[in-house]
């Protein structure tokens, strides 16, 4: 699904300042904001949509990771009415690195070079001739944090057990970021971090299969600053009071 930013633990020195755990209020006025990497792509058996993030502080920035919190839900419909649904939630997080300051004195942070948050599912061709039609849900909230102890990829990308209070814990099968999975632990936390002031972007994927048997067909729409206004019960309720477990196949 994704790949992230790297960082260091402890006290890591970026530029000519150290980032430390900070307590949000003591952090200088910023923006953070979602930068789209080309536009969404996506057919009847697939969807893909590449990002990054720039945050620009008026001052020297303390946290050095971008935490993003995703919710996730799947619903096959069969052509006999019967549902069967898919979960997962997954708490992952991406380095900032330290570009410079700007024209107007403000210092920017982006992730490193060559990284991107690349979300994606396939295989959707391939299941079998009694499901009529699918449902996506993936909503994701995104603030700035500081992070250690992480395994992270040489670009800096890294799965987390959890958020910071424990409320949303990394429940994912295992062909789910499977290179990743397969190369790294699941290890470190979130020392301390702003979610007070999260941002939010979802998509939403629809599958569709006609009784004639045609070509299945498919929709997708990203959307910016906000969750889906028709998200289920499930995910809003673990979006807004969190979840340790989910599961498949209900």
């Amino acid at each position: 699904m994704a790949a992230g930013g790297v960082l260091s633990s402890g006290c890591a020195g970026t530029g000519n300042y150290k980032s430390s755990p900070v307590q949000p209020e003591i952090l200088p006025e910023y923006t953070l904001t979602l930068e789209q990497r080309g536009e969404p792509e996506y057919d009847e058996d697939r969807y893909e949509v590449s990002l990054g993030f720039e945050l620009r502080a008026q001052d020297e920035f303390s946290y050095n990771a971008i935490v993003q919190e995703i919710v996730q839900e799947v619903v096959y419909e069969r052509f006999d009415g019967r549902k069967i649904r898919e979960t997962l939630t997954l708490v992952e997080t991406f380095k900032l690195q330290r570009v410079g300051r700007d024209d107007t004195g403000e210092v920017v942070y982006r992730l490193p070079s060559f990284q991107r948050d690349r979300h994606y599912e396939r295989g959707y061709e391939s299941v079998g001739p009694m499901i009529k039609q699918i449902d996506v849900w993936r909503v994701i909230r995104f603030y700035p944090a500081y992070v250690q102890g992480a395994d992270w990829t040489d670009l800096g990308f890294a799965h987390l057990p959890q958020n910071r209070t424990g409320s949303l814990v990394t429940d994912i099968p295992e062909n789910f970021n499977e290179s990743h999975q397969r190369k790294h632990e699941l290890k470190g936390e979130i020392v301390q971090d702003d979610r007070a002031r999260s941002h939010w972007y979802n998509m939403r994927y629809h599958w569709w299969r006609e009784p004639s048997g045609r070509r299945p067909q498919a929709t997708f729409n990203f959307t910016k600053g906000s969750r889906p206004v028709d998200e289920p019960t499930w995910l809003s309720t673990t979006i807004e009071r969190g979840s340790r477990t989910a599961n498949a196949g209900e």
